[in-house]
């Protein structure tokens, strides 16, 4: 769907998933909408889950969404860099799909369901050219 895309020296760690916008330091997720069902799917996709069929147009997501469920990681995976514990969280997208990404800034003691969330970028690594890859991350919205 797209090719790696830099922007200000900064990459996306999903360039299917997530385009860089501005000076890199926001960004919008993407998707595929079937043409038959309309179901939006994040990322590329061969095919519809919904319906199979193989008409897809690519589409722009919304950024932010509703905390759909989460959970509170103690024993991180290998290679992680983060703080521990921390939240893992799925946000529902307006369109549909479901993302999945750490939750920042929240406590894990008062964190709600269906709570809004907006799609924050943070530098994760970076690259073999020295790029920073952008990484997404979910944070509260701002009332």
């Amino acid at each position: 769907m797209t090719s790696e895309q830099a922007v200000n020296n900064r990459v996306s760690v999903s360039p299917s998933r997530m385009k860089l916008t501005g000076d890199g330091s926001e960004g919008v997720f993407l998707g595929t909408r079937c043409k038959e069902c309309e179901l939006h799917i994040l990322g590329d996709s061969m095919f519809c889950p919904r319906c199979t069929s193989a008409e897809h147009e690519p589409v722009e997501l919304s950024s932010s969404g509703k905390l759909y469920s989460y959970t509170v990681i103690h024993v991180p995976p290998p290679g992680w860099k983060g703080q521990v514990p921390f939240v893992l969280g799925a946000v529902k997208l307006p369109e549909g799909p479901h993302v999945t990404s750490e939750v920042i800034n929240a406590d894990p003691q008062t964190i709600e369901i269906d709570s809004p969330m907006t799609m924050v970028l943070q530098p994760g690594d970076t690259d073999e050219d020295g790029r920073e890859i952008m990484v997404y991350k979910w944070e509260a919205a701002k009332a």
